[in-house]
């Protein structure tokens, strides 16, 4: 987990990212690729609350289709998960707009709504960012290093409880 956030945080403060989101087939290459980063962080994590509960049972496994499920039934994490929970589901939908509609927010957190929530804050803020359906959703640098401190945030707290 620790290397895959050094990694990408690396990513994040390299060049690429001061350059204005491409258009065209460089527009969808950047969203399937910061969609699938944001993918495999999600996926470490996954793997490391396994390895973390051993062979105890963290709840019926219907639970558990997504991270954010599975945090909440996790033994071993004794603090108030909501606000991670949301984060991790605001991440979800993040990562389904950047990697199935190459950025473009198709569906909103509620059914009938006008907004998704990314998974990353709002500039200067410390509320997660929201962006109206038909709005492109844009990663920046600084978000994505913002979110691999939250994953490796997560991670740390997991492995000391």
């Amino acid at each position: 987990m620790r290397r895959g956030t050094r990694f990408l945080a690396a990513i994040a403060a390299g060049t690429a990212f001061g350059t204005p989101w491409p258009t065209g087939h460089g527009g969808r290459v950047r969203a399937l690729y910061l969609g699938n980063c944001l993918r495999e962080l999600d996926r470490f994590l996954h793997v490391l609350m396994d390895e973390i509960a051993g062979g105890e049972p963290i709840r019926p496994l219907s639970l558990h289709h997504t991270t954010a499920n599975k945090l909440g039934g996790h033994a071993h994490a004794r603090w108030d998960m909501a606000a991670d929970q949301a984060r991790l589901n605001a991440l979800c939908r993040s990562r389904t707009c950047l990697f199935h509609h190459d950025g473009w927010v198709r569906r909103p957190d509620l059914p009938r709504g006008r907004w998704m929530t990314a998974g990353w804050p709002a500039p200067a803020s410390n509320t997660l960012r929201r962006y109206a359906v038909g709005e492109h959703l844009h990663l920046s640098g600084a978000d994505l290093a913002d979110t691999c401190a939250f994953y490796q945030h997560l991670a740390d707290r997991l492995v000391r409880a």
